[in-house]
């Protein structure tokens, strides 16, 4: 069991490394960094979105959201606007450009999945899709539980 176990997550390692690479140097044309496709997707997705929202959604911590966000408001991508609720947190919202490059993103996502699932069945897509998603729930019930015990 444990060899089997090993040669999966070597093969889940590749297999993020090589999207990664192949996403990462298609989207570095266009000055974007890997984590900020999935942020305009969210905003395209939730105008108005906060900071918070978004590193919830992503599952990674503010201060790493911050730092992209901030680039991505450096290429105008996105403008925060004042939150008359709450001045200490300002919504986000894609611009024209950003709007624009999210619409890319998308395409090429697409494109990229097309390939990576090419010659699998819809079953077969389903049985891995709840294959992954039992793999994370064990993950999540562990974290929780070491959260627990500290």
């Amino acid at each position: 069991m444990k060899e089997k176990v090993e040669r999966l997550d070597t093969i889940f390692k590749k297999y993020h490394g090589f999207r990664h690479e192949i996403i990462d140097a298609k989207f570095r044309e266009y000055g974007l960094g890997f984590c900020q496709p999935p942020i305009l997707k969210y905003l395209n997705d939730h105008e108005n979105a906060t900071q918070k929202e978004i590193a919830e959604h992503l599952h990674v911590t503010q201060p790493a959201i911050a730092k992209s966000l901030k680039k991505m408001e450096e290429s105008g991508l996105i403008v925060r606007l004042e939150n008359k609720k709450d001045t200490r947190c300002h919504k986000l919202k894609l611009t024209k450009k950003g709007k624009e490059i999210m619409n890319f993103a998308d395409d090429y996502f697409l494109n990229i999945d097309n390939i990576t699932y090419t010659g699998f069945t819809e079953e077969e897509i389903e049985l891995l899709t709840s294959f992954v998603e039992r793999m994370n729930e064990n993950l999540m019930s562990f974290r929780k539980k070491e959260e627990n015990d500290v």
